[in-house]
């Protein structure tokens, strides 16, 4: 065998390993690419998305062609080197000669382009649809042929239902659309709230017990009068002996119409409506469905032994979804203001990740979802071994949380300060 055709075999195995590469990166990188982002590029007129999915739409079929493809190619290289290596060492150099070889093609043709695919999967397939098409196209009958024993195959045994877009991408086509101008800011914050709605728990929204107006229902008439008109609720919590004990929960409006027709009432238990109990770890959406079947406007939280941590109502529920929502009693307060460049005053009602995203500071996605509705309070105390005092600090990420003002052990405002430096160090 002379060196001009040593040269023509050995291009010919190189060639079958680049196009073993191809088909292993066509597989990899369709498996892996967001249908949501390709069907956004096609909307825009990108040709090369309408190839993607078109792909995507007949993915068995492209998996098919692929695999027959991948098959032919491995096949032909290997015989070629069998063939051309008995020739010139004999026999005895084949057994060498397939063990290098099929490394070349495990490495080459399978493990480095299918590790370059899952990094620039939609790259990879916007620029390989349209070949990959042709190859669908010239192997359509034996992958239609193919394709319909695997079904006869999958349809002797049941499978499971297939997730076709995930939670976290979902998250991604928000962001990138939002970025992108297709939608708006405040549209994509109430789908994200939305999405992250049945995680939340009603602890982190619930009016505290510390702050809760009730009334005890053994108090005189003038008292409740009194009390009705200093907090301006439309309801309150009456309990018996201790806020731990609530009995019902009064309709102000049905006191007042009482009132008015008996111009006394002794007793307002027959006025009550029946509480509804909940505790701290339910999902505000288990909450909002139990309030809405009992046509009920407040549930009372209980703790692990079945004292009251708070009250939370149908209003507080729905603004965590949609917003703030404002009414004629409610006091303007900022839960967070810059005092300057790098100091702000945060409520320990505030959120941990909004404070973050204030402050700009990042951090990566296990801590980020370690502190999904974590409160800045709940983050504090964590901090500390024992209740803390005024002036008390903690370094987090790259700030430093001061307690500004306690209040009967409970923290009213904090100080948090970012560090520069350390903030730099990070990014």
């Amino acid at each position: 065998m002379d060196d001009g055709t040593r040269i023509s075999w050995l291009i010919t195995v190189v060639i079958l390993i680049i196009c073993a590469m191809f088909f292993a990166m066509c597989e990899t990188a369709f498996a892996s690419v967001s249908r949501s982002r390709i069907k956004v590029l096609a909307d825009k007129g990108n040709t090369d998305a309408e190839k993607v999915l078109y792909v995507l739409e007949h993915f068995e079929r492209a998996i098919t062609t692929i695999l027959i493809c991948t098959n032919i190619i491995h096949i032909a290289a290997a015989s070629i080197v069998t063939v051309n290596v008995s020739k010139i060492w004999g026999v005895s150099a084949v057994t060498l000669s397939t063990v290098i070889t099929t490394l070349a093609v495990f490495f080459f043709g399978e493990m480095l382009p299918k590790s370059i695919a899952r990094k620039y999967s939609q790259r990879i397939a916007l620029s390989s649809a349209g070949i990959l098409r042709f190859f669908m196209f010239i192997f359509k009958p034996a992958a239609s042929f193919l394709s319909a024993v695997g079904k006869a195959a999958a349809a002797l045994s049941k499978g499971e239902g297939e997730v076709s877009v995930t939670e976290d991408e979902l998250y991604d086509i928000i962001e990138d659309m939002t970025k992108e101008g297709t939608l708006d800011e405040e549209r994509g914050d109430l789908i994200s709230s939305a999405l992250q709605f049945q995680d939340v728990t009603v602890e982190s929204i619930l009016t505290s017990r510390m702050d809760l107006a009730a009334l005890e229902v053994s108090m005189p008439q003038e008292k409740i009068l009194a009390v009705i008109k200093k907090e301006n609720h439309s309801r309150l919590p009456v309990y018996e002996g201790s806020i731990d004990h609530i009995l019902g929960i009064l309709q102000i409006r049905k006191y007042i119409i009482e009132y008015l027709r008996k111009g006394k009432i002794d007793d307002i238990r027959p006025l009550l409506d029946k509480p509804l109990f909940v505790h701290q770890s339910a999902k505000i959406d288990d909450v909002l469905a139990a309030l809405t079947k009992e046509k009920l406007n407040v549930a009372v939280v209980t703790d692990n032994y079945g004292g009251t941590v708070g009250i939370v109502s149908v209003e507080d529920i729905l603004e965590e979804l949609v917003g703030e929502i404002w009414d004629e009693d409610d006091k303007a307060t900022e839960n967070i203001v810059r005092v300057s460049d790098n100091l702000y005053s945060v409520s320990p009602n505030e959120l941990v990740t909004d404070v973050l995203d204030e402050l700009q500071i990042s951090c990566t996605e296990e801590e980020e979802e370690a502190l999904t509705n974590k409160l800045m309070s709940e983050l504090t105390y964590e901090q500390f071994s024992s209740i803390p005092r005024e002036g008390d600090s903690f370094d987090f990420l790259s700030c430093t949380v001061t307690v500004q003002t306690m209040k009967q052990n409970r923290i009213i405002r904090l100080l948090v300060s970012r560090n520069p430096q350390k903030g730099g160090e990070e990014e």
